[in-house]
C-alpha cells in the first residue's frame, strides 16, 4: 500500500497514482492480422482463430440457440433471476430519463429547423468473459442500446472450454430478449461485428470492455464502426474526511482491488487523519479476502479542495464522497465517469443494481469522456425547411460569403431558391 501527500501540484500525484498504459506493439500487430483476415475470411477466419486461441470447434452456425438462452434463463438460481429483474428495471429507468428527443424550431428569417433523432441499425456488445460470468455487463450494454430503439442487439462473449458461453451471460441475454449471442471473444469478436460474417451480423457501434487485445482491436477499426471508448484498468478515488466509517472505506479500496489487471483505487485523506486506520482495516480485510493490495495508495489532502483539485487532474472512472456536505460538491466535480455521493453511495451499487451505467471511461479520459449512454446508440441528424420568403431572407448572406470563398455555383443555388 502506496503512501502519498498531496503538496502543491496535483500533477505529480496523478503521475504516481496511475501507471501509463499503452498498447504492445506485438499486440497491436497481432490483432491487425486476426482483423485483416477476419474481413477477408469471414466466419472460416473466426473458426480458425477460436480453434488457435481458445481450442474449441466451432459449428458451422455458432450463435447460441435461443432453447439455450432460454434454459439458462430458467436455471438461474431464483434470487440470482430477481437480482438481474431488479438491475434490468433500475438501468432501464435510468437510460430512459436520458434519451434525447427530436426537435423543432423557426428561427428569425422563417426557416424551419431541426433534429431527428436516429437509432443506428445494429450495435455490437462485447461482454468479457473466459472463466468469468458477468451478467452485469450484458444489461449495461445492452438495455441503452434497447432504450434508444436500436433494431438488432448483438453480443459476443468468450467462450467456455465446453462450448457456448457463461451462463449468466446466457440467461441475461434471454432475460432481455437479446437472440444474437456468439461464443466468440477478443479480436476477432470486435472483428466479427466491424465486418460482418455470414454468422455474425454487421454492426454499426461497438461497446463494451474487454481486454488488451479487444481494446486494441476498437482502436484499428474505430472509424469503420463507431467505438464507445477505449477501456484501460479500472480506479476509483475516495474523498474522505476524519468521520469517515474506515472498515467501508477499507471495503471500497479492496472491491476497486478485486478488478485486478491493474485495477487502482485511492483514498484521498481530507487533513491526513485516517491514513494509518485505514491501512489497518485494509490489512485486515485483505487477508481475509485473499486480496492485493500493491495497487491501493492513501493521498493525505489538506483541504477539501485540494482534494477537488485532484480530483479533476486526476478525472477517475469512479468517485466516491465520504464527506459531510456531499452533494454539494458535486458542481465542484468537472471531470468523473461517476460520481457516488455520500458514505453509503458504494461504487458496487453502480456496478450492478442501482440505475447507472458502468461502462465508464478510465485512465483520465472522464476528462473528455462519458459513461455509455442511449447517445452512443442514435445519430442526431439535423434537417432545414424553407419556404419562399425564408429563402429570400437569406439568400443574400449565403451568396455573399459563398462568393467570398470562390464557390459561385453555392451562391447561384441559393439566389435561385430566392426568386418568386
Amino acid at each position: 500500500m502506496k503512501r502519498l501527500t498531496l503538496r502543491d501540484d496535483p500533477a505529480a500525484i496523478v503521475v504516481e497514482l496511475r501507471e501509463p498504459v499503452t498498447p504492445a506493439a506485438d499486440v497491436a500487430r497481432t490483432v491487425a492480422e486476426i482483423l485483416a483476415d477476419v474481413r477477408v475470411r469471414g466466419d472460416d477466419a473466426v473458426r480458425d482463430h477460436a480453434r488457435r486461441l481458445d481450442r474449441l470447434e466451432l459449428p458451422e452456425h455458432y450463435g447460441v440457440a435461443p432453447g439455450d438462452l432460454r434454459a439458462a434463463l430458467d436455471a438461474a438460481a431464483p434470487e440470482l433471476r430477481a437480482a438481474l429483474d431488479l438491475a434490468a428495471a433500475n438501468i432501464r429507468a435510468y437510460h430512459t430519463r436520458e434519451r434525447p428527443a427530436a426537435w423543432r424550431e423557426t428561427l428569425a428569417q422563417g426557416q424551419a429547423v431541426g433534429q431527428e433523432i436516429v437509432p443506428v441499425a445494429a450495435a455490437g456488445c462485447y461482454v468479457p468473459g473466459g472463466l468469468a460470468n458477468y451478467p452485469s455487463s450484458v444489461l449495461m450494454t445492452t438495455i441503452p442500446a434497447q432504450v434508444a430503439g436500436v433494431g438488432r442487439v448483438v453480443v459476443c462473449s468468450p467462450p467456455r472450454s465446453g462450448g457456448g458461453v457463461a451462463p449468466g451471460v446466457a440467461a441475461a441475454c434471454a432475460l432481455l430478449g437479446v437472440n444474437d449471442l456468439f461464443p466468440i471473444g477478443g479480436a476477432q469478436a470486435v472483428a466479427a461485428m466491424a465486418y460482418g460474417t455470414d454468422v455474425v451480423p454487421r454492426c454499426d457501434v461497438i461497446v463494451g470492455p474487454g481486454n488488451a487485445y479487444v481494446t486494441e482491436a476498437k482502436r484499428q477499426v474505430m472509424g469503420e464502426v463507431r467505438i464507445d471508448g477505449l477501456a484501460g484498468p479500472s480506479e476509483v478515488l475516495i474523498v474522505a474526511d476524519a468521520d469517515a466509517h474506515v472498515d467501508w472505506l477499507a471495503a471500497d479500496l479492496l472491491a476497486q482491488a478485486e478488478h485486478g489487471s491493474g485495477a487502482m483505487a485511492a483514498l484521498l485523506d481530507v487533513g491526513g487523519g485516517l491514513g494509518d486506520r485505514v491501512a489497518a482495516a485494509v490489512g485486515r480485510l485483505a487477508a481475509e479476502l485473499d486480496l492485493p493490495t500493491g495497487r491501493i495508495a492513501v493521498v493525505s489532502c489538506p483541504d477539501i479542495a485540494a482534494a477537488v483539485r485532484l480530483v479533476n487532474d486526476f478525472a477517475p472512472e469512479h468517485l466516491e464522497l465520504h464527506v459531510a456536505g456531499a452533494a454539494a460538491l458535486v458542481p465542484q466535480v468537472r471531470s468523473a465517469g461517476a460520481i457516488f455521493v455520500g458514505p453509503r453511495a458504494a461504487t458496487a451499487f453502480g456496478d450492478y443494481a442501482a440505475g447507472t451505467n458502468h461502462v465508464l471511461p478510465t485512465g483520465g479520459t472522464a476528462r473528455f469522456g462519458q459513461g455509455l449512454s442511449v447517445s452512443d446508440f442514435v445519430k442526431r441528424v439535423g434537417w432545414v425547411e424553407l419556404d419562399q420568403a425564408a429563402a429570400a431572407a437569406l439568400a443574400p448572406a449565403v451568396a455573399t460569403v459563398a462568393r467570398d470563398e470562390g464557390l459561385h455555383a453555392h451562391a447561384r443555388s441559393a439566389e435561385l431558391r430566392a426568386e418568386p
